[in-house]
């Protein structure tokens, strides 16, 4: 009897020896897989709004937590809402580790109600975690007739959108169908910078976006006592702490039935930025990734960065986004189907091609490595970001690395407005 305890306590021991072994080694093989790599991060929007900024954040420090400690670089993929991204990500992103992108929250939900567009199949993604759990609201500024929640079912209300799956698309066709507002959609803007500028110039009367986003990226539309638009409804699981007054959509509907339907479209927010990396990628890199994630957002360096920069932050583990997309496919049929029926735009809606703004001056400065450039304009110093791909610049006519701009030099941006992404900078010398 002794022979044998002592026989099952040596295999116990070897067998946890083996596992140690095991774990060592996939470790050491994910180091030294990432070593010297660079990691792509892709963005399912413009530049300069809320899943930029996060990602920026986020590429900037994961890697600190990653085995072999590669670097990373963030890349702006706008288009349809976020699906050209999760398509691109899910059909044509390398399937190792390299890649991985923080899609729209409404991307995998148009997947699951098949909707045209969505090439993937969300439940096969590799989904890393988010960052925050989400409230949307929709804004309408001062000056336009609706004032209140009830307005926007007497009056029609002129809404900026960014694709068919984005939120500002999104949530107005929602609340249209489910609510009987009368929310017009003019569609076509690049993204919520580009839509935003449109409510100041009074082309659009609101924006439907997250609050966290909104409140930080137009801090001006919200300052107490000079509000430039008016928060008319929030929708969630649940209102925000900071806009109680604010009626939440789903208190707002009109039977249990259609409540059901209300409250399965807002399980996305509970996933409000979520990263994802493509199918097939080895699952020991799926699990350092999800590791580096949930040892980043406890890291007292990166919680300040997302809060110096206005963001909220509620993360949510990568295996509870995968949960929550399960749950979701796994719902009623009728209330699927009902939901899907929400989503669709009954209607015309509006288009613009978004017009951009020509801006010249003297370079006043520049920063990280010309990515910022300033330029005095009209007595005031404006900023261009510049991106390495997609910001055309030249110098006396040639086409040259941004890099080429000094201070001193005449430059021109073409770009939305100041502050976002440059099209185009031509400068002389």
């Amino acid at each position: 009897m002794g022979f044998l305890k002592n026989s099952l306590s040596l295999a116990a021991v070897l067998a946890l020896g083996v596992g140690i072994s095991a774990n060592a080694s996939n470790a050491d093989s994910v180091a030294k897989f990432y070593k010297g790599k660079t990691l792509k991060v892709i963005v399912a929007s413009s530049a300069g709004g809320g899943y930029d900024a996060y990602s920026r954040v986020l590429g900037e420090h994961i890697v600190r937590f990653l085995p072999g400690n590669p670097s990373a670089v963030v890349q702006n993929m706008p288009g349809a809402g976020g699906l050209r991204a999760a398509n691109f990500l899910y059909v044509r992103a390398p399937k190792d580790g390299t890649y991985f992108g923080h899609v729209q929250r409404t991307a995998p939900f148009h997947a699951i109600m098949g909707r045209p567009g969505a090439a993937f199949d969300p439940n096969k993604f590799n989904w890393i975690g988010s960052l925050n759990n989400e409230v949307t609201i929709c804004v309408v500024r001062k000056g336009a007739k609706a004032k209140t929640f009830e307005d926007l079912r007497k009056y029609q209300t002129i809404m900026g959108g960014s694709g068919i799956a984005s939120d500002s698309e999104t949530v107005p066709t929602f609340l249209n169908n489910m609510l009987g507002f009368k929310f017009k959609v003019v569609s076509g803007y690049p993204g919520s910078t580009e839509t935003a500028l449109a409510v100041e110039r009074k082309e659009l009367d609101g924006m439907c976006g997250s609050y966290s986003s909104l409140t930080s990226a137009q801090k001006r539309w919200f300052k107490p006592g000079k509000e430039f638009v008016n928060i008319l409804v929030q929708a969630s699981t649940r209102k925000h702490a900071k806009i109680p007054q604010v009626p939440l959509a789903k208190d707002l509907a009109r039977n249990s039935k259609d409540k059901a339907v209300m409250e399965l479209n807002d399980a996305r927010l509970e996933m409000g930025r979520p990263f994802v990396a493509p199918p097939g990628v080895p699952q020991e890199r799926v699990k350092a990734l999800r590791v580096a994630f949930n040892q980043m957002v406890k890291d007292k360096q990166f919680v300040n960065a997302i809060l110096k920069l206005g963001r909220e932050l509620n993360p949510v583990t990568g295996q509870d986004v995968q949960a929550l997309i399960s749950r979701v496919t796994k719902a009623d049929e009728t209330i699927i189907r009902n939901l899907k029926d929400a989503l669709v735009y009954k209607g015309k809606k509006g288009k613009v091609v978004f017009k951009m703004v020509s801006h010249t001056g003297k370079v006043t400065k520049t920063k990280k490595g010309n990515r910022r450039i300033w330029i005095s304009y009209k007595g005031k110093d404006v900023k261009a970001k510049v991106s390495g791909k997609r910001t055309k610049v030249t110098v006396d006519g040639k086409k040259v690395k941004r890099k080429a701009v000094k201070i001193g030099m005449t430059c021109t941006f073409i770009y939305p407005s100041p502050g976002s992404e440059a099209k185009k900078i031509d400068c002389k010398s």
